[in-house]
């Protein structure tokens, strides 16, 4: 549990490619990342509608705003909702497409956005309107008829939807997407500025000597760079409000200053149906909530916990309350039980636990499936899948896939630092980084390892420090594109590191500036977990920050593992050359060239993306000159491998891609 009490920090960030940083609310608006939590619900269920709406029409919509209202912080403040078939266009909204500063990003991906939907575009009214910090937008949309409910004791709201979360770059709360419900068309829930700490109260609505709860918060766990997936598929039980009533109106609400954007599409009024459980958003194969440990994509084999469990939320979205609810869990074909859940109230939630082991080296799928006693009336949003690769030479917090670049301007001097469990004694012998396209060849990088139960760890620049690379000159033809299979930038420590069952890693690779070096960063991670160092506070200021991305820097635990360096560079310093492999990719078979300035003691390694041996060859002692070698590739799967010549002790490396 020990990671989740520390590390109270104040900056936050998680950046994009085109990314710029965090700044307090006073301050220009700046770019920041997705950040994944809210899930796709699946409602694949055949229920009782009482009304739809697709957004086809937007007549059916009435649009307001709070500009009108004296003496509010969001007086004169003129933006509103509109129908539109367009994605958002503001100049820091660009996260989906790359897409030129001021125009359109991809649209949502709802089922019929193609006819239109309903966005509030905070980010381009913001620029265009020269952003003012005391500002409050407070705009809305609702339906113009009345929808009867009143044959319907219980009622339910959905609607498919993508949010960008702002909430003036330091998650204060002050951001809010509502759902509103009125009986009248007239009276809905009031809004003042107290709303950032007493909406809920402000919900209340009073019909006829009835305190009726009118407003719904739509992303409670919002904060800076929360990004829903596209679409997320929203369920809200507004039986409260609406439940028998024979005229209720359905308004969105959306308060906050200078946002990203909220897109909203295909809005549906059902029954409630009776029985309905779901797994909710919250899912992890380590149980992270619960247990402190971190997720890992490239789980070393050797740092897997005997008792490992997974974790997922699950939520009661039916009327009744559901009995000897359960989880079970299949990884790669071996079924595992969660514990049971007696009773699981209306409206309720609760977490379901499961022990389980995976299954070797390679890929882990997680299917999850939640059953209860009554039989599911929406069985589509009952499962859902996990995986992650464990592997024998690698210990890794990202997953492999490269989903932006850090930082945005690669000139900047920078630490990026994932944070590692050490499960059970381990020998660290280097650290591997996943260096991008455009880094610039013979820049000076270091890598290093921090014991983040010293005091003085993210406090100080190089708090904790406690063994380094050598500082080397970055290497040519060793950069990814983002696309494909890694390569991995090696820079082996200077004495390998013997850590300790307990111990608490930073795995640390640095940047000096001036010349352009950027690494790739994956999916999204949990809040205090992986952190970043460099200029990137208000007025550039330089401080440790966590990112909500995982730098993609792990620890490499080959006792064979050297540093990367050119192949000019080590033919020079040890009387060797080695030439690219052709072909390359290779189907059947691959021929390697090397050239020898003296006889020498020469060896053959191949090893496959996780740094696993798949074959290697005692040479024996070559002639000075020319000399070859075939390798049989059929024998391997498809796939990035690292091919090793070492000549007396000394290392060189190449890429060698399997079809």
């Amino acid at each position: 549990m020990k990671h989740l009490y520390i590390l109270a920090l104040g900056g936050l960030l998680s950046f994009s490619a085109q990314a710029q940083f965090n700044q307090p609310s006073a301050a220009a608006k700046e770019d920041v990342s997705p950040r994944q939590k809210v899930t796709n619900v699946q409602t694949n269920v055949e229920r009782e509608t009482i009304w739809t709406n697709d957004i086809s029409d937007c007549a059916t919509w009435s649009f307001g705003n709070g500009s009108a209202e004296a003496g509010q912080p969001w007086t004169d403040i003129d933006i509103s909702f509109e129908c539109t078939t367009e994605g958002p266009s503001g100049p820091y909204n660009g996260w989906a497409g790359g897409n030129p500063v001021g125009t359109p990003q991809p649209a949502l991906n709802s089922t019929t956005s193609d006819n239109g939907f309903l966005m509030i575009d905070s980010d381009l009214f913001g620029a265009d309107a020269n952003y003012d910090a005391s500002w409050v937008e407070n705009s809305w949309v609702q339906t113009v008829d009345p929808i009867d409910c009143s044959a319907y004791p219980y009622v339910s709201l959905s609607f498919q939807t993508r949010y960008r979360c702002w909430d003036n770059g330091g998650s204060d709360g002050s951001e809010k997407c509502f759902v509103e419900i009125s009986r009248d068309g007239t009276t809905w829930p009031t809004l003042t500025n107290a709303y950032v700490t007493d909406w809920m109260n402000e919900g209340m609505v009073d019909y006829d000597g009835e305190m009726v709860q009118c407003r719904y918060e739509v992303f409670p766990d919002s904060e800076t760079g929360y990004e829903t997936d596209n679409p997320s598929i929203l369920e809200f039980d507004i039986t409260e409000a609406a439940g028998e009533q024979g005229t209720i109106w359905v308004r969105f609400r959306w308060v906050g200053t200078w946002g990203y954007s909220w897109e909203i599409d295909d809005v549906e009024v059902y029954e409630t149906p009776e029985n309905d459980t779901r797994i909710d958003n919250y899912l992890s194969y380590s149980n992270y909530f619960q247990t402190g440990l971190y997720e890992y994509g490239a789980w070393a084999q050797s740092q897997i916990p005997t008792d490992l469990q997974a974790g997922a939320k699950v939520y009661n979205v039916g009327y009744a309350d559901q009995s000897g609810v359960m989880m079970d869990l299949d990884v790669n074909g071996n079924a595992y039980t969660s514990n049971t859940i007696d009773t699981l109230g209306y409206a309720a939630n609760d977490t379901l636990v499961v022990s389980y082991q995976p299954t070797g080296l390679g890929e882990q799928t997680l299917n999850y499936l939640l059953s209860a006693d009554a039989e599911d009336e929406n069985p589509g949003n009952n499962s859902a899948t996990q995986s992650f690769e464990v592997t024998d030479l690698q210990y890794g917090r990202d997953n492999g896939v490269v989903t932006a670049a850090f930082p945005g301007d690669g000139t900047d001097d920078f630490i990026a630092m994932p944070l590692y469990d050490i499960v059970n004694d381990v020998t660290i012998y280097g650290i591997d980084v996943a260096i991008l396209d455009g880094s610039e060849d013979g820049t000076p990088i270091r890598a290093f390892l921090v014991d983040m139960f010293d005091d003085l760890a993210l406090t100080e620049q190089y708090g904790g420090e406690l063994i380094s690379s050598a500082e080397i000159d970055m290497a040519t033809g060793y950069t990814n594109s983002g696309e494909g299979d890694i390569v991995w930038y090696t820079l082996a420590l200077e004495e390998p590191y013997e850590a300790a069952a307990g111990d608490w890693i930073g795995a640390a690779f640095e940047h000096y500036g001036g010349a352009n070096v950027q690494i790739g960063e994956a999916q999204y991670t949990y809040d205090q977990t992986a952190f970043v160092y460099g200029p990137f506070g208000s007025g550039s200021a330089y401080d440790w920050y966590y990112s909500n991305e995982v730098p993609m820097v792990r620890l490499n635990l080959d006792p064979s593992a050297t540093s990367t360096v050119n192949v000019e560079e080590v033919a020079g310093m040890s009387g060797f050359e080695l030439f690219p492999a052709f072909p390359n990719p290779a189907n059947d078979n691959t021929r390697f060239q090397f050239r020898l300035d003296q006889s020498a003691d020469v060896t053959f390694e191949l090893r496959d993306i996780t740094g696993k041996l798949v074959e290697q060859r005692d040479l024996g002692t070559q002639p000075a000159g020319y000399n070859s070698f075939l390798v049989e590739t059929s024998a391997f799967g498809a796939g990035s491998y690292t091919a090793v010549l070492i000549v007396n002790g000394a290392r060189t490396t190449q890429k060698l891609m399997v079809k």
